[in-house]
C-alpha cells in the first residue's frame, strides 16, 4: 500500500476558456498576493498566467511536465496550480529533508473536498502525524510479518483461482486474457478477505468482493478527478457541482460506510458468538483478519495511549488500506506485464529463473520467492519506472527554509518522485526499463535512501509494503511460470505500449506451459 499520490488530469479546454474571461479582473488580485513574499526569498518560478497559473504548462502527465520545468528552474521551484502555489521538489536530497529529516516541519497532507467527504473530515488516520500511536499499532499488530504470513493461504487460493481462469482461456487458444481486469479482481479479493474477512468467490463471497472493489475504484477515481477545477481555482468550484462530482462523492462515501459498518457488525457478532460458544466460527488457531485486530484494539486504551478507537476511525483506516493497496498492487502487476511483453529478453530471463526454482513441482510455494532474485529486480524496476508519481505534503503553520529558499507557512510541497527516479545523476540510462540495475545493490522496497523510495521515506513509509510485495511477487511468479505470453494478432508489437493511458486494458494471449515431468 503506497503513500497516496497526486494524479493531475490534463487541462480541460472548457475550463481554460472560462478562466480566460476572468483574467483581466483577477490580475491585480493575483499580483497583490504574490507580493507577500520577496521574490528573492522564494524558489525560482516559471512565468504564469493570471488565475490558471501554470496549469496550461502541465499537459497530459503533470509529473513529466514538472520534470521538464525543473530542468530549467532547478530542483526546487514554485509552480502555481491555478491560484494554489505549489513548491515542487525534484531532488532526492531535498525529498529526504521533507519526508524524513524534517518531517515535523512538513507534517500535513493536502486534502481536497472529495478527500474530506470520503474520509469524513479529511483525516487519514493511518498517516496523520497526530496518530503516530495508531500507526505504530497498525504496523505491530495488523501488518506484522507474523500476521502477513498467517494470511498466506488467501494469496495462494486467489492466485490459484486466477491461474485456473487463465488455463481455461489458454485451452481455447483464441481468446486474449484481460489482465487488467484479472489483476484488479485479484487485488480486490485478496484485500477484501485479508482486511475484512470476506469469503472467497468459491465460498459465496463473489458479490461482496465485487461491491467493495467497485466502491474503492469509484472512490479512487473521485479523489483524482475532483481536483480538476475547484480545488485549484475556487471560483470554478461550481463546475464540480454542475458535473455532480460532490454529490457522487457523498453517495460513494455513504455506500462505503454502510458496507464497512455491515462487515464490522458481522465480525462483532462472530466474536460474540465465539466467546459465548454459540457458533465457534473463530476457534483457536483460526486467522484473525485486519478488522478483527482493530476491533480488539478498540477498547484497549492502555495500548492506544489513553485513546479509544471509534467506529469512524476504524472505517478510515480500513478505507485507506483498500484505496492504497488495491490501486498500487493492480498497477504494479499490470505495468510489469506490459514491460515484459515490450522486452522479450527480460521476460525470457525471468521465466527461466522462476521455472528453474519451481522445477517439477506442480505449485509455487511462498518460500520459493526468496530464491527469485531477478523477479525482485523486475518489480523494483517497475516501481521505479511506473508506479511512484508525486506525493504531497503541507508545511506547518510556521515559515521554514528548504534548499536555501523560504517555504511559507501551510504551503503545499509536491515531491516529484517520477523525476527523482529518473535522475541521470543517479541512474544509468534512466529512461530505459533495465531490471539488472538492481542486481547486487542495497536498494529495497522500503526506500531508506534519497535515490529510490517507491513507498515514501521516514516514519510515514507505507506500513503495508510486505503484504503488498508478497502478493505481487507471488502472482507474477505464477503467471510467468505456467504461461507464455504473446500479443493478440491485431496488436503490432512495435506499437504496443506507445500510449501511457493506463485506462486501456492490457489484453494478452496466454499459452499453456507445464514442467517436463507433467507433459
Amino acid at each position: 500500500m503506497m503513500d497516496m499520490v497526486v494524479k493531475l488530469p490534463s487541462v480541460n479546454p472548457v475550463i481554460l476558456v472560462c478562466t480566460a474571461l476572468l483574467c483581466s479582473l483577477a490580475f491585480l488580485y493575483v499580483r497583490s498576493r504574490s507580493g507577500r513574499h520577496s521574490s528573492s526569498e522564494l524558489p525560482p518560478s516559471p512565468w504564469r498566467l493570471p488565475i490558471i497559473g501554470n496549469l496550461h504548462q502541465l499537459g497530459g502527465n503533470a509529473y513529466q511536465s514538472l520534470h521538464a520545468l525543473s530542468l530549467e528552474h532547478g530542483p526546487l521551484m514554485l509552480v502555481h496550480f491555478g491560484l494554489v502555489p505549489m513548491f515542487v521538489v525534484s531532488s532526492g536530497e531535498l525529498a529526504r529533508e521533507v519526508l524524513k529529516n524534517r518531517e515535523v516541519e512538513f507534517p500535513g497532507r493536502l486534502n481536497t473536498e472529495a478527500y474530506r467527504i470520503l474520509f469524513e473530515g479529511g483525516e487519514d488516520k493511518l498517516f496523520s502525524p497526530s496518530w503516530t500511536q495508531t500507526r505504530k499499532i497498525c504496523v505491530i499488530e495488523v501488518l506484522s510479518p507474523k500476521r502477513v504470513q498467517a494470511l498466506q493461504f488467501i494469496r495462494e487460493e486467489e492466485v490459484a483461482s486466477m491461474v485456473a481462469k487463465l488455463r481455461r482461456l489458454a485451452d481455447e487458444r483464441h481468446s486474449p486474457a484481460d489482465l487488467s481486469d484479472l489483476f484488479l479482481t485479484l487485488a480486490s479479493t485478496i484485500f477484501s478477505r485479508a482486511v475484512l474477512g470476506l469469503e472467497s468467490a468459491e465460498q459465496g463471497g463473489r458479490e461482496s468482493n465485487r461491491v467493495i472493489g467497485q466502491l474503492v475504484r469509484e472512490a479512487s477515481s473521485l479523489l483524482n478527478d475532483v481536483v480538476a477545477s475547484g480545488a485549484y481555482i475556487p471560483a470554478l468550484s461550481w463546475l464540480d457541482n454542475l458535473r455532480g462530482l460532490y454529490r457522487k462523492t457523498k453517495r460513494v462515501s455513504q455506500a462505503i460506510n454502510e458496507f464497512l459498518d455491515r462487515v464490522i457488525d458481522e465480525r462483532l457478532e462472530i466474536r460474540r458468538r465465539s466467546e459465548t460458544g454459540e457458533g465457534g466460527e473463530q476457534e483457536t488457531g483460526d486467522p484473525k483478519y485486519f478488522v478483527d485486530i482493530l476491533l480488539e484494539l478498540q477498547g484497549r486504551k492502555d495500548v492506544m495511549g489513553g485513546h479509544e478507537l471509534t467506529r469512524k476511525e476504524i472505517r478510515a483506516i480500513l478505507l485507506v488500506m483498500f484505496i492504497a493497496g488495491i490501486e498500487s498492487s493492480t498497477l504494479t502487476l499490470e505495468m510489469t506485464m506490459k514491460e515484459l511483453v515490450k522486452n522479450p529478453r527480460i521476460m525470457r530471463k525471468l521465466q527461466q529463473e522462476i521455472r528453474s526454482v519451481v522445477g517439477n513441482k506442480s505449485e509455487i510455494h511462498q518460500s520459493d520467492l526468496s530464491q527469485m532474485e531477478y523477479l525482485k529486480c523486475v518489480v523494483k524496476e517497475t516501481l521505479r519506472f511506473h508506479v511512484a508519481l508525486m506525493v504531497t505534503r503541507q508545511a506547518s503553520n510556521k515559515d521554514s527554509n528548504l534548499g536555501g529558499f523560504k517555504i511559507p507557512a501551510n504551503a503545499a510541497v509536491v515531491i516529484n518522485m517520477w523525476a527523482i527516479h529518473r535522475d541521470p545523476a543517479t541512474w544509468d540510462r534512466p529512461m530505459e526499463f533495465m531490471p539488472e540495475r538492481f542486481l547486487n545493490t542495497r536498494y529495497d522496497y522500503t526506500g531508506q535512501d534519497d535515490k529510490y523510495f517507491p513507498f515514501s521515506l521516514g516514519r510515514r513509509i507505507c506500513p503495508g509494503v510486505q503484504f503488498a510485495m508478497f502478493s505481487i511477487e507471488y502472482a507474477l511468479a505464477n503467471v510467468l511460470c505456467w504461461f507464455d505470453w504473446k500479443l493478440p494478432n491485431e496488436i503490432c508489437a512495435q506499437s504496443f505500449g506507445m500510449s501511457d493511458d493506463q485506462n486501456l486494458p492490457l489484453r494478452l494471449m496466454p499459452l499453456p506451459f507445464a514442467p517436463a515431468s507433467q507433459i
